[in-house]
């Protein structure tokens, strides 16, 4: 894993606004998102807040990871359609590269869009241990081995190299001067990790300074929608199944939430069923929603939040012409009747009141793992126990369902114990 951060002071335009609340008959937001014609802005979105932030998205080329001063890495600008080609494994060969060809360079290398790692970028994927660079175990530095060459869709070139990692990124660049067939000066730059509670730093080569307030604070985003590369599957003439890099628009998602898809569901119900496999992977949400054009009816997402969840589903996508992208979302907490039971877990019922089939669903999201297992134990008014069940003790998150058809309707306790900590909950029982 790596990182890329920087420092200068160039102001990028920001534009930021609360949604306004379209609440529909089922207690949905919906939220009319729009990237822009070409997708020309890189948009952040808060469910906590229902805040939109909007910025341009071509005003950086190559982002610095700066959330952590043990953790590192990079992402170049997919608007720019950037691709980087490894030139050389020896920073020694830095001034003999005198060209901008790419054609003895193999494959390009691209942000990872298939991981849990926002900056496993471009950089991350060279031939050296950690993508750019090695491990200094003298002076606890990651230190630069790789010369890489990034190719612009607009037919520009920038030469490129990390020299140095510790607490921040000494780096240096030239770019391609076509009029003369050669580099221009190289510039080195050294930024600082500084105290921004952002993920990243970014860096323009245009002004050759670091570019402000182009990322909200880590708590203040939830998605954001942007330009990104993936592995796109096909099939060839022989009928065999490959995939292409293909640059797409969508969601990745801040490390600090999980997601899980569930397709096919039906989108508008009062009665969600939710899943267990949330995922920490960036492009969870990504793509997936979208056929070649439009968005499909049938694909829902559940967001959990710390202790909060969230439904969301696509109602509309223009695609590149207007870069509108509509969606529904829910705070589905309450309904869940989430609790925490101790630092250990957490827990929730549903539906409450059941429905007719009193089946109960018990939601259980263990964050650190217990030396016993817990229990869930339901009582009646009398003080009665009529139902127990064992609960897992093993970290992640779980949900089980009972079967309370032998119960008459009327108002029972539920109680859960895990980790020497007890909770207590009404449920109504029709």
């Amino acid at each position: 894993m790596k990182t890329k951060l920087l420092l200068a002071s160039v102001f990028a335009l920001s534009v930021q606004h609360t949604v306004l609340a379209q609440t529909d008959a089922l207690g949905y937001t919906t939220v009319n998102m729009t990237m822009g014609s070409g997708y020309q802005n890189r948009i952040f979105f808060d469910f906590s807040a229902n805040n939109i932030v909007s910025q341009p998205a071509n005003s950086w080329d190559v982002a610095f990871y700066r959330a952590s001063a043990t953790n590192f890495g990079t992402r170049v600008n997919d608007a720019y359609d950037i691709k980087v080609y490894q030139a050389s494994s020896n920073p020694a060969d830095w001034n003999t590269i005198t060209s901008n060809s790419i054609a003895s360079y193999g494959a390009p290398l691209f942000n990872l869009d298939n991981t849990n790692y926002i900056q496993e970028g471009a950089f991350e994927q060279g031939s050296a241990s950690y993508g750019w660079g090695e491990y200094n175990p003298l002076n606890h530095h990651i230190e630069g081995k790789v010369i890489f060459i990034m190719q612009y869709a607009s037919g520009a070139s920038v030469k490129f190299m990390i020299d140095d990692y510790f607490g921040g990124y000494t780096f240096k660049y030239a770019k391609w001067n076509a009029a003369t067939s050669s580099w221009d000066a190289t510039q080195t730059k050294t930024v600082a990790n500084g105290s921004d509670d952002a993920y990243f730093n970014y860096f323009s080569f245009n002004t050759g300074e670091k570019v402000n307030n182009l990322e909200p604070a880590k708590a203040n985003w939830d998605m954001m929608f942007t330009r990104y590369y993936t592995d796109y599957p096909y099939v060839d003439q022989q009928g065999n199944p490959q995939t292409m890099k293909y640059r797409m628009a969508g969601v990745i998602q801040n490390p600090n939430i999980t997601v899980a898809k569930v397709r096919p569901e039906i989108q508008e119900t009062a009665n969600p069923v939710i899943p267990t496999a949330f995922s920490s992977n960036i492009t969870t949400i990504g793509h997936s929603w979208k056929p070649t054009s439009g968005a499909y009816t049938d694909a829902v997402y559940y967001i959990k939040q710390g202790s909060d969840y969230y439904r969301l589903y696509f109602i509309s996508n223009e695609g590149t012409q207007t870069g509108n992208m509509y969606f529904k979302y829910k705070k589905i907490t309450a309904s869940l009747g989430v609790t925490e039971v101790s630092k250990k877990a957490s827990f929730g019922i549903y539906p409450n009141p059941t429905t007719a089939d009193k089946k109960v669903t018990v939601l259980f999201d263990v964050k650190e793992k217990s030396n016993n297992k817990g229990n869930i134990e339901v009582y009646d008014l009398t003080g009665k126990k009529v139902y127990t069940a064992e609960l897992t003790n093993q970290a992640g998150f779980y949900k089980q369902d009972l079967n309370l058809s032998h119960l008459t309707a009327g108002n029972y306790l539920v109680k859960i114990n895990f980790g020497g900590s007890t909770e207590t909950k009404k449920l109504i029982v029709k």
